[in-house]
């Protein structure tokens, strides 16, 4: 795979932003609650559909089968960061990479040392509070007001304020790098018509009708194309 256009176009970026999608996360070993096997074990496990679960319906109504299931499904994964994730983070250190923009809630491109991100979704820190606490993490204050757990849950509104800092970011770039997502998914979509820059590149596995919309596609794993690219820049 000729990676030439992809190199010298990150090289020769003034704002390059970085939208992460599912596929990417899947390379570092993120379950996704709508894949078939892993909705139906836990639909098995809990008696409702991931999407009930993880739900503002679940957390105001069933507060301790909603934590019940966040502690044990979303809590306790243990994740390590993954090479396409520190090969954006040695781009963002060099000056490169401006903004990563994605709706995953584990922190994954801040574990690999990236410091300006945002999470559409949220994030699930701090845990350990919730970790810790009975059953239902409750208010130290008034004991009695229910700790939402600071992530998007199903049904609520996304924060205006992080919306508008993304559609800000996009707006400003003139590089898109869309990673392990076609350009059909609801992050390309609701970001992309912000975006007024010259080049629209996308990484992602499966070849899709959308690719001729880029400036460039490429096929294959992000963990594998993004860190060979980062170290031709970086150690040319």
């Amino acid at each position: 795979m000729n990676l030439n256009y992809l190199e010298e176009t990150i090289r020769t970026s003034k704002y390059l932003v970085c939208l992460a999608g599912m596929e990417f996360m899947r390379e570092q070993n993120v379950a996704y609650h709508r894949d078939s096997d892993e909705s139906y074990r836990i639909e098995e496990k809990y008696g409702y559909s991931p999407e009930e679960l993880f739900s503002a319906r679940m957390f105001n109504t069933h507060a301790e089968l909603f934590y019940e299931y966040y502690r044990n499904e979303i809590l306790s994964k243990h994740l390590e960061a993954g090479k396409g994730n520190e090969a954006l983070a040695r781009l963002e250190e060099a000056g490169y990479l401006k903004t990563i923009i994605t709706k995953g809630i584990y922190n994954m491109p801040q574990k690999a040392g990236c410091k300006n991100v945002i999470n559409m979704y949220g994030n699930i820190f701090p845990i350990e509070y919730i970790k810790n606490s009975d059953k239902v993490p409750l208010c130290d204050v008034c004991k009695s007001t229910v700790i939402h757990p600071g992530v998007y849950l199903h049904g609520e509104m996304l924060s205006n304020t992080v919306i508008s800092h993304a559609v800000e970011e996009v707006a400003k770039a003139d590089t898109i790098l869309v990673l392990g997502m076609n350009l059909n998914s609801s992050l390309c979509k609701d970001m992309l018509p912000h975006f007024t820059g010259k080049d629209l590149i996308v990484i992602h596995k499966e070849a899709h009708y959308l690719d001729e919309k880029a400036t460039a596609a490429y096929h294959g794993a992000v963990s594998e194309i993004l860190p060979e690219v980062a170290e031709s820049i970086l150690d040319a």
